[in-house]
């Protein structure tokens, strides 16, 4: 049925009732039913609420180790001292609060569209609060400070899939890279881009074998001298074959 014709028959039957229905006499009562209204009814009414109801769903739910709790498949912060305790949720259409012991901790506008986590910097321990940052932009930036090479393997990780969210590895990554000189991380960032390597467990099992401070098989031919239309990672059967094993579990 069109909107047109949906509004034809509502003012069709706010007629009929106004006119008919509340104009007739009642068989049990013997009145009129407009009349029983005005002269009953009306006077026993409550005035309307001031404020729109509002529906409210509660849930109870664990902080995760990253001090956030899951609501609507959304994931929000709590203080970080609340790791790995019960709390409750008091979802509204447009809030989320959580509660422990009867308090409210934690206030968010609730998530429908966007990103999956909203995240208060003040909920995070201080030396992880800058974990709270979600822009590419800015851990481009701080793998820059370490050198232009870390910044073109952060974003070749980045490039990895474009459905799922790279952040999260590239916040370990670029993290632990400032732990040392940048001379080893720029060591890390070559093997691992050399052996088309993008995770976070990699580059610090590199770092912890001493991996970057061993020559690769192979020179690596940089992206400028590369001869047009050859693949990054493609090598010549005599290069694959010469190779010796690397001391490495990880696979290739």
């Amino acid at each position: 049925m069109s909107e047109r014709n949906v509004s034809r028959v509502a003012e069709a039957l706010q007629r009929w009732v106004a006119q008919t229905a509340n104009q007739r006499i009642h068989g049990t009562t013997g009145h009129k039913p407009a009349d029983v209204f005005e002269q009953t009814d009306r006077a026993a009414l409550l005035p309307l609420p001031a404020a729109r109801y509002e529906p409210v769903i509660w849930k109870q739910a664990l902080v995760h180790r990253d001090s956030h709790v899951e609501f609507g498949r959304r994931l929000y912060s709590v203080p970080w001292r609340f790791i790995g305790k019960q709390v409750w949720i008091r979802a509204t259409p447009d809030s989320v609060h959580v509660l422990c012991d009867n308090v409210r901790i934690a206030t968010h506008a609730r998530r429908i569209k966007g990103g999956p986590r909203s995240t208060l910097a003040g909920h995070l321990p201080e030396q992880r609060a800058e974990l709270g940052q979600r822009s590419r932009a800015f851990w481009e930036d701080r793998a820059a400070a370490i050198d232009p090479e870390v910044l073109d393997y952060v974003r070749r990780v980045f490039d990895q899939d474009d459905a799922l969210s790279m952040l999260r590895p590239v916040q370990a990554i670029v993290t632990h890279l400032e732990k040392f000189p940048p001379e080893r991380a720029v060591a890390a960032c070559r093997r691992a881009d050399y052996y088309g390597a993008y995770r976070y467990d990699t580059v610090k099992r590199i770092l912890v074998q001493g991996l970057d401070l061993q020559p690769l098989p192979i020179s690596v031919v940089p992206d400028s001298d590369r001869p047009t239309g050859t693949y990054r990672f493609a090598r010549r059967l005599s290069e694959l074959l010469a190779q010796p094993p690397e001391s490495t579990d990880d696979p290739h």
